[in-house]
C-alpha cells in the first residue's frame, strides 16, 4: 500500500483539490498532516475528499516540514504501507506518475541497486522548466538536462521532497526526516544522509509532476533564480551553515554551499522589498548557524509568516 503524504500550510482550496485528483487511482491513502495554527477550514475538508481513505492529522500549530513529513511517515508506518510518496500541498502529480516510479524502482532493485528514493521530473509552475540531475564535486555543482522521453532512471545526489517515493523500510534503516531543522535542506539533507549510508536517489525522466519553487523567479545572469520571502532566507541560510560541520553531508555539498553561502547572504537583501529586515534576518541566520540553533525561527523574525510551512 502506498500512501501520499501532504504537508499542509494555509492551503489554497483548488490548488490542494488539484492535488486529492491527481492521487486518484494512484495512491490507496492520503495522509494530510496540517501545520496551519488553527482549525481547518470547510473548504479545506472539502478539498481533502477523495475516494481513498484520508487520514487528516491537525497539528493545530506550525512544527515545520521536517516534523510533519515524520508524522505522516509514522502513520503510515502504523497503517503496514510499503511506500510513502511525500507531497507539498501546490504538487500535481501526471496520471501513471507512481506506477512509473515503483516500476523503474523494481528494476533498479533487481539490478542490485541500492535505492534510497526515486522521484519524477517536476515541472515549475512559473517558468515551465524541467528539473535536472544533479552531483556535487568539490566547489562545485553538475545539472544533467532529463530527456522527457527517456525511461531510464538517473542517479541524482538527491530530489526535493515533493515527488519523492520511499520505501518504509528504507526510513526504518536511513532514519526519518530531521524536524530541527524546520523547513530548508530538509530533503537535501536526507538524502546525503541516505548516499552517505551506501544508498542512491533516482530521477525518472518519463515521470512528471507539476510543481512550483520558490515565491517568484527572478532572472538574474541570464537565469531564473528563485527568491522566498524574508523567512525561508533565515532558514536556507541559518540551515546551510549548520550542516557545513555535518560529515554525512559529504565534501562537494558542503564545499559548494560554502562558497555560496556568501554569495547569498549579500543577494538575499538586494532582492527583498524590505531590505533592513532582510539584512537583519541574514545576520541572525549566521550567528544562529555557527551556534547550532535550530528548530523555529526566533518570534521577531516570525511577523513575516512567508511560506516557511
Amino acid at each position: 500500500m502506498i500512501a501520499g503524504i501532504v504537508i499542509l500550510y494555509y492551503p489554497d482550496p483548488p490548488v490542494l483539490s488539484r492535488l486529492v485528483a491527481g492521487l486518484r487511482g494512484q495512491a490507496q491513502r492520503l495522509i494530510a498532516v496540517d501545520n496551519t495554527p488553527g482549525c481547518a477550514s470547510a473548504d479545506v475538508t472539502a478539498a481533502l475528499q477523495a475516494d481513498i481513505p484520508v487520514d487528516y492529522i491537525p497539528l493545530s500549530y506550525n512544527g515545520g516540514i521536517g516534523a510533519a513529513q515524520n508524522e505522516g511517515i509514522r502513520r503510515a508506518m502504523d497503517l503496514g504501507c510499503s511506500h510513502v510518496l511525500l507531497l507539498d500541498q501546490d504538487s500535481a502529480p501526471a496520471a501513471g506518475m507512481i506506477a512509473r516510479l515503483l516500476s523503474a524502482e523494481s528494476e533498479l532493485l533487481e539490478k542490485g541497486e541500492k535505492v534510497a528514493a526515486i522521484g519524477p521530473v517536476f515541472i515549475d509552475g512559473k517558468t515551465n522548466e524541467r528539473s535536472c540531475s544533479i552531483a556535487y564535486a568539490p566547489f562545485s555543482v553538475r545539472r544533467i538536462p532529463l530527456h522527457p522521453h527517456s525511461p531510464r532512471p538517473v542517479e541524482t545526489a538527491n530530489l526535493i521532497a515533493s515527488g519523492s517515493l520511499i520505501r518504509t523500510s528504507i526510513l526504518q534503516t536511513v532514519g526519518t526526516m530531521r524536524g530541527d531543522l524546520f523547513i530548508d535542506f530538509v530533503d537535501t539533507e536526507w538524502g546525503l544522509r541516505a548516499r552517505n549510508r551506501g544508498y542512491r536517489c533516482y530521477c525518472v525522466p518519463d515521470a512528471e509532476m507539476a510543481h512550483s519553487t520558490g515565491d517568484r523567479a527572478v532572472r538574474f545572469f541570464g537565469k531564473n533564480l528563485y527568491t522566498h520571502s524574508d523567512l525561508r532566507n533565515y532558514y536556507r541560510i541559518r540551515n546551510a551553515i549548520y550542516l557545513l560541520r555535518t560529515p554525512s553531508m559529504g565534501w562537494g555539498w558542503r564545499t559548494y554551499m560554502a562558497i555560496r553561502i556568501p554569495f547569498y547572504v549579500l543577494l538575499f537583501p538586494s532582492l527583498s522589498a524590505k531590505k533592513v529586515r532582510n539584512i537583519r534576518a541574514m545576520f541572525r541566520a549566521v550567528l544562529d548557524g555557527i551556534r547550532g540553533r535550530l528548530g523555529p525561527a526566533p518570534e521577531s523574525l516570525m511577523q513575516n509568516r512567508g511560506n516557511a510551512g
